[in-house]
């Protein structure tokens, strides 16, 4: 069993709603193209348009993206490869107190969104069937019947507390070798994305691994 791939890997700063979204992207724009980002241009906009895009890429570098999500008040870092986009997000996340804004009153939340495609050796179905062990014979009339997904959360998390949302099932573009594992997982707290992203494949692999 392993990793195929990370579509995407994505890690976000859910922003405070008093956070001014269109002075926060000239300030990116501005600040990155010093630091030698790509794309950091407006794009030119010929016809009239009563509204902006919903989302505005501020910078790209090492094939990371980062996106101003304006609807969702959200400055989010997007790429494949978790190390790089870890990397490039560190990056974003000390410009911001260069930028004057305080990470402490600007900053909701912290956020890793991921679907994470895993190859097995085994059919995903049947080993979350056998795992689940629900008695579906009361169903058995109107055909073949089968639990395809589940959801792993914890329960009411407090505030202050990190919070974790994960739904496995097959992948629908390959379903009888690889699984689909769509993850959220959020955090007030820097150091607790960083520790959970460090130790995220491991901890992935184990849970896969528990159903086989």
């Amino acid at each position: 069993m392993e990793i195929v791939s990370f579509e995407p890997y994505h890690i976000g700063i859910k922003l405070l709603p008093h956070v001014n979204l269109g002075v926060l992207e000239g300030k990116l724009r501005r600040v990155l193209k010093e630091k030698g980002f790509e794309g950091t241009e407006k794009p030119v906009v010929e016809l009239p348009v009563k509204f902006g895009p919903p989302i505005e890429v501020v910078g790209v570098k090492n094939d990371v993206r980062i996106e101003l999500h304006i609807p969702a008040s959200a400055l989010n870092t997007i790429g494949e490869k978790p190390e790089i986009v870890m990397a490039v997000f560190e990056e974003i996340n000390t410009i911001l107190p260069e930028l004057n804004y305080d990470l402490k009153a600007t900053v909701a939340f912290y956020e890793i969104l991921a679907n994470i495609l895993i190859k097995s050796k085994k059919r995903p179905v049947e080993m979350i069937n056998k795992a689940l062990k629900i008695n579906l014979e009361p169903l058995k009339e109107i055909g073949e019947v089968v639990v395809d997904s589940f959801r792993i959360i914890n329960i009411s998390p407090k505030e202050e507390e990190s919070s974790l949302r994960m739904i496995v099932e097959p992948n629908p573009n390959n379903p009888d070798s690889m699984y689909l594992v769509r993850l959220s997982f959020q955090s007030p707290k820097m150091e607790k994305i960083a520790s959970f992203h460090n130790e995220l494949q491991s901890r992935i692999l184990k849970t896969i691994n528990s159903l086989e």
